[in-house]
């Protein structure tokens, strides 16, 4: 890593008012004072982490822009950095980076930085996962986790068990090499510590059950007989008409979709058509499309009429949605003459006390548990925590019934997985893998 990259750090894909180009390596700060002047500067002496005024001057163009300096080992890589803050606009940025080029600087791979900066130890490599992560993230809740990772939140839960399966192995060690002086030592201390690191390992695949609520959203259908609001509740939920609302029975003949954040979790919302029995063949193609999004949805919005009985085809699909989380539904609260049991009632039509159902639907998504803990949402995490836990397990089932090197060889496979989340002892064919998903720049 003696060699200086240089890429831009901003995207160059449409107008933007500010473009970054960022330096990374042992010339990065010559670089910048062989083609940057400003007159805040005194003899070439730039003070780190301040940003300067001043002028960039290549053979054909001269462009006014904004110069900081980050002095190792206190910048992003570990290694000296400088950003150029330009103008907007792809000819610029090229510009500038161009001219780094041709005073000795490389173009940087993608992901180089923040390689870098795991090379250098600034981070390890769930936190640089974490940075991609971020860029890639497009709702609060993917930004929550994201941020959590970066932060090294869940690294610590991971170096915790390290730690503990480190002291195992070395207790087990000094047995090999001393077998007459710790025969008489318990075997418990060793299986607690196996045991702690597997109920670890578990909380941690619990709460990735999660992953798929936090990147795709929440898949909800809403569901019930033609004509009871369902249209109008899908059009309150979004605040837009969405689908078209009428007086008439059978109005939707297929499944509209939408997507909706709610406190920053993403919500794929399905209205289906009114399930009833139809001699119609347009209609019927409907409802058959109806059963297919709930058996496939995570949750199911049962909307019923507060106006009319209960039906034995409400029963009908009652029956439909066992073993599905329900959320049930009673409309038209302002001509209520029928009420139904452990149902929020609501008027979709203007929307009111839609928030009540959103609140519902955030508390079945499993918001408490997104924000208050730390969620591994890589599939990469999740692999070799299973990988460990398996590891380990064995290792407590033949405690004692196996030589002691025997389960010396599972627990430091389990400690290997575990290594492999945060980078520690990895190999460079994932450190590669792992970064040939970043931008370049970053």
């Amino acid at each position: 890593m003696k060699d200086t990259i240089v890429a831009v750090a901003t995207s160059t894909a449409s107008k933007a008012g500010v473009n970054i180009v960022r330096l990374s390596g042992n010339t990065a700060k010559e670089i910048a004072d062989g083609i940057f002047s400003s007159k805040s500067i005194k003899n070439k002496e730039m003070v780190p982490n301040m940003m300067y005024l001043g002028y960039i001057k290549g053979e054909n163009f001269t462009e006014q822009a904004l110069c900081v300096y980050f002095k190792q080992p206190r910048s992003y890589t570990g290694e000296d950095v400088v950003e150029f803050h330009c103008h907007g606009g792809q000819g610029v940025a090229n510009a500038v980076l161009r001219l780094c080029v041709e005073k000795g600087a490389r173009p940087a791979e993608a992901g180089e930085f923040t390689k870098r900066a795991f090379l250098n130890g600034k981070i390890n490599l769930a936190q640089a996962e974490g940075i991609m992560d971020i860029i890639n993230a497009q709702s609060e809740s993917e930004i929550m986790q994201s941020f959590k990772q970066l932060s090294g939140e869940i690294s610590k839960g991971i170096y915790q068990m390290q730690d503990k399966l480190i002291k195992a192995i070395a207790g087990l060690e000094v047995r090999l090499d001393y077998p007459e002086e710790t025969e008489d030592e318990p075997d418990y201390p060793y299986r607690e510590t196996l045991e702690e690191v597997i109920e670890s390992i578990d909380k941690l695949l619990q709460g990735a059950k999660l992953t798929k609520t936090i990147s795709e959203g929440v898949n909800v259908a809403i569901a019930g007989l033609p004509n009871v609001g369902k249209s109008s509740l899908l059009n309150g939920l979004i605040m837009a008409d969405r689908a078209i609302v009428t007086e008439y029975e059978g109005t939707t003949r297929d499944v509209i979709k939408e997507q909706i954040e709610i406190d920053g979790i993403k919500f794929n919302i399905l209205d289906t058509a009114g399930i009833r029995k139809s001699d119609n063949v347009i209609e019927n193609i409907g409802i058959e499309k109806s059963h297919e999004a709930i058996k496939a949805a995570d949750i199911v919005i049962f909307v019923m009429d507060l106006s009319k009985p209960c039906a034995s085809e409400e029963e009908k699909i009652e029956s439909m949605l066992e073993g599905k989380k329900v959320l049930r539904v009673a409309n038209k609260k302002d001509i209520a003459k029928y009420p139904r049991k452990k149902a929020i009632e609501i008027k979709a039509n203007p929307p009111r006390e839609i928030e009540e159902v959103k609140k519902e639907l955030l508390k079945m998504a499993g918001k408490e548990e997104i924000y208050n803990s730390a969620v591994i949402t890589r599939e990469r995490h999740i692999a070799a925590l299973r990988a460990a836990k398996e590891h380990i397990e064995k290792a407590l089932t033949d405690f004692g019934n196996v030589p002691p090197e025997c389960s010396l060889i599972d627990i430091r496979e389990g400690y290997n997985e575990l290594a492999k989340i945060t980078g520690d002892d990895i190999s460079e064919s994932i450190i590669e893998e792992v970064f040939s998903t970043f931008c370049v720049g970053k």
